[in-house]
């Protein structure tokens, strides 16, 4: 038990890796209802940063919240909309989420961890930017350096729910898909 008190307590965390955020737009108003975007993904290197507090629940098993931000923008990328002729661009910034996460203990300094969230974030570049928001889902490890450091990687999935956006006298529906991997440290206190 008294190995697991590693992970248990106040945690900060930085990290950075590879993203990369598919936007889908769609459900067009009139005149151009018909009308479909063919999106290029936004890709960028993330710089997040992550405040955390953990409990332990058994011998071997520990629950957290947590909360992180993405403090670099993704790059912006294309979006062409057919029977407009338009093209634009759209990045996204802001990236935030607030999670619970749930740890196994597998070695006495090494642990495998889940997590489950609500994120947002914003568009940044496009002529209308606008807010998303949705779920996000990540798969880590954490492994201790010393007793109070340790490193880090992780994979996360997020999906941003369809958002009604208008943008002068046309409406449509947003939505994006983001993938990507971190490597990090971690201050544990």
């Amino acid at each position: 038990m008294a190995q697991m008190n590693l992970f248990v307590g106040w945690s900060v965390q930085a990290a950075t890796g590879y993203q990369s955020i598919s936007p889908k737009l769609s459900n067009y108003s009139s005149p151009y209802a018909s009308a479909y975007t063919n999106s290029e993904s936004s890709t960028g290197y993330p710089l997040v940063v992550n405040g955390n507090y953990t409990w332990s629940v058994s011998e071997r098993v520990v629950m957290g919240l947590g909360y992180e931000r993405n403090l670099r923008r993704s790059n912006p990328s294309s979006q062409y909309f057919s029977g407009t002729g338009v093209t634009t661009t759209m990045g996204f910034k802001n990236q935030s989420q607030l999670s619970v996460m749930a740890g196994q203990l597998i070695r006495n300094d090494g642990m495998v961890y889940t997590k489950l969230g609500y994120a947002t974030m914003d568009t940044t570049n496009a002529t209308q930017n606008f807010s998303m928001s949705g779920y996000g889902l990540g798969l880590g490890y954490k492994t201790f350096l010393n007793p109070f450091q340790f490193v880090f990687t992780e994979v996360n999935y997020t999906k941003m729910g369809d958002t009604s956006v208008t943008s002068g006298t046309q409406t449509f529906k947003a939505s994006a898909t983001g993938k990507g991997a971190l490597i990090g440290m971690g201050w544990q206190f």
